[in-house]
């Protein structure tokens, strides 16, 4: 009986991650193209100024424990990352103005490709064969689902891709500076630090591209789609890192990377099924093809976590620096930035 009370638990957790994981993808898809708001920049930069001031009044009214940290290890070490993540953030919602939520889970699934290819360049880790094999596997796929497209954009692929870019070298960001160099947060404690960061780094372009048509235009947009779906909006994203915490605290990061691949094909379906978007039986082969080579790796990763703990030598805890995603970052702490906080909210 209490095995089954722990089963369903998991399952509800899991259930409860899926739900807001893909409400905010669709959410921001809607704001962006049904409202038409195309303003990518704006609708992070809310959304971590809200998370900001949320995790602020946590930390005043006690509910969270932060530890203090010096400002010159939030120059070097936390704003970094929030740039990495600003930039992820933003192309990664710019890229729904151009191409469907079914294409851009798609190009998603190439994330482990750029995040090898990065800790090869900062020495992260080191090439072999058999990781030769998943990039290859992976980027078939994915070239495969592209060639095979209907409605292609070049622009909306070139800006998703530099999306998987950053967020590439932000996960290798955060394994070279903070956790290489045991900086443990928790996840609120993480969005406190990251998200102001994030914020920062955003404004000055933010108020160059999108913040001077939005004054010139008296913030018009901003009050066609209005302040309750805004902050609605805003809200799931900081429901989604609860419960990002939530799983992983009672799971593990690798169960939240597997529901990750179930979520990601559940919004494909949902794009076909529900929006209407095309996509043709070679590129559900392409992507399948890409998938198994993502599983792979990720089996393989948890496989050189394990060894590590058995024989926790130098070489088996080099192994265990590269993260697949942002939900499997947690190969030092079980989570991203080393806690679960910041799933991507796009």
């Amino acid at each position: 009986m209490v095995q089954f009370g722990t089963h369903a638990v998991t399952v509800y957790l899991i259930a409860q991650w899926v739900f807001f994981s893909s409400t905010i993808i669709l959410f921001n898809k809607h704001i962006l193209t049904s409202y038409k708001f195309p303003y990518p920049a704006t609708l992070v930069l809310i959304h971590m100024l809200f998370a900001s001031a949320c995790c602020t009044t946590a930390k005043v009214l006690g509910w969270v424990e932060i530890p203090q940290l010096a400002l010159r290890q939030w120059l070097t070490q936390i704003l970094p990352v929030g740039l990495c993540f600003a930039v992820s953030l933003v192309l990664g919602n710019a890229a729904y103005l151009y191409i469907s939520v079914a294409f851009v889970q798609m190009l998603k699934a190439s994330t482990p490709v750029a995040v090898l290819l990065c800790s090869f360049a900062f020495g992260l880790e080191k090439p072999t064969f058999k990781l030769a094999g998943f990039i290859v596997l992976i980027s078939a796929g994915i070239s495969t689902a592209c060639a095979n497209e209907l409605d292609m954009s070049m622009i909306g692929v070139a800006v998703q891709m530099s999306a998987v870019g950053a967020e590439a070298l932000r996960l290798c960001l955060v394994n070279m500076l903070l956790t290489s160099k045991g900086l443990r947060l928790s996840s609120l404690a993480t969005l406190y630090y990251v998200a102001p960061a994030c914020a920062l780094c955003l404004f000055p372009p933010w108020l160059w591209w999108e913040g001077r048509p939005l004054l010139h235009h008296h913030m018009a947009p901003l009050h066609h789609v209005g302040a309750p779906l805004l902050l609605l909006n805003a809200s799931v994203v900081v429901l989604l890192n609860l419960s990002t915490m939530a799983l992983i605290k009672h799971t593990s990061a690798l169960t939240l990377n597997v529901s990750g691949v179930f979520k990601d094909i559940g919004l494909i379906l949902w794009s076909v099924y529900v929006s209407g978007a095309i996509v043709t039986p070679l590129q559900y082969v392409g992507y399948g093809v890409a998938l198994v080579g993502v599983v792979g790796f990720s089996e393989y990763k948890r496989a050189m976590a394990a060894a590590a703990k058995v024989l926790p030598s130098a070489a088996c805890s080099n192994a265990e620096k590269v993260p697949l995603s942002a939900a499997e970052e947690g190969s030092a702490a079980d989570a991203q930035l080393g806690n679960p906080a910041l799933p991507p909210t796009r």
